[in-house]
């Protein structure tokens, strides 16, 4: 009588412990799925904000420079209106803010290109990349191989990675040429940007370079600096072409 209660109790301990053991699933298992769940989740949060960026191009582009641009041409009219009249103190005033108006709309038109431009998503990197290089103030050499196109996420952390180290070019490293040259091979694509200037680069010391680096790993890549005082400097960039 007394023994019995404990024994039983002992018994449905062992049990449960059994069922615990041999019904729950592995642990390696267990992490292996949640890590699938994050990537997968990742996957998504990456391709939303890529989708955001879209349509916030979109609107700049197709809404406020059109409307910037018809108060560029109404601001136009005044003009020529105001120089028949002969009111030149008024004709200065409308004259400036047509100026304005056009500087507005040029750094719109910057705002938008750097977001997504549309050429990107229309023809891919090697026509986007070009007219990047075009109008770069140092001479810019590109050379994109990349068929078939990787996913519009990594086309674009592509794009932004290599116009902010053409900027950083211009801005710091006082090279006399830039290159740029994008491969895929199987799922994995490789982006390389050099130049020929002074180096020194350091990731660390303000130069965006850490910001570069922050935005490859959103698409589970990775960014190598190489700057020897003197140069060149080498960055090169590797992710999953997803």
């Amino acid at each position: 009588m007394f023994v019995s209660p404990l024994l039983v109790r002992a018994l449905l301990a062992v049990d449960t412990a059994l069922a615990r053991t041999l019904l729950a699933p592995p642990r390696d298992l267990e992490l292996s799925q949640r890590v699938e769940e994050l990537t997968e989740s990742r996957a998504q949060l990456v391709a939303a904000v890529e989708a955001e960026r879209r349509r916030i191009e979109r609107d700049l582009h197709d809404g406020a420079q059109q409307r910037l641009v018809a108060v560029s041409m109404a601001l136009g009219r005044a003009v020529s209106r105001l120089r028949r009249s002969g009111d030149d103190g008024t004709r200065q005033i409308v004259e400036q803010a047509r100026a304005d108006a056009r500087e507005a709309i040029t750094e719109l038109r910057d705002l938008a290109r750097g977001l997504h431009p549309p050429v990107l998503t229309d023809r891919g990197l090697a026509a986007a990349l070009s007219a990047v290089a075009a109008r770069a103030p140092v001479p810019v050499t590109v050379d994109v191989q990349v068929e078939p196109r990787p996913s519009a996420a990594v086309e674009a952390v592509a794009y932004f990675v290599v116009t902010e180290a053409l900027t950083n070019v211009a801005k710091h490293a006082q090279a006399d040429r830039a290159w740029v040259e994008i491969r895929r091979s199987g799922d994995r694509l490789t982006v390389t940007i050099g130049d020929d200037g002074r180096g020194g680069a350091d990731p660390g010391g303000g130069s965006g370079l850490a910001g570069l680096a922050a935005r490859v790993a959103g698409v589970d890549g990775r960014l190598n600096v190489t700057s020897p005082p003197g140069g060149p400097t080498l960055i090169k960039v590797d992710m999953q072409c997803g």
